[in-house]
């Protein structure tokens, strides 16, 4: 289980982290572009068999079985 707010306590302060560690070298992010900004939990070894669920509440729910 990982909650978005614990990332840096918002999920959009890691883009923010992202834009001024670019800004020191430079660099920007430009308009358009997409931040992919990464999992927020640990990575889980797999087995054929095992699934993954995902709920968003009154968004659905995403499943995932490996085989």
């Amino acid at each position: 289980t990982g909650v978005a707010a614990g990332v840096l306590d918002h999920p959009a302060n890691g883009v923010v982290w992202l834009a001024r560690k670019f800004a020191e070298h430079g660099v920007s992010l430009g308009r358009g572009e997409i931040v992919l900004a990464g999992s927020f939990t640990r990575p889980v070894t797999v087995r054929p068999g095992d699934e993954f669920r995902a709920d968003y509440g009154p968004l659905g729910v995403v499943a995932c079985t490996f085989f």
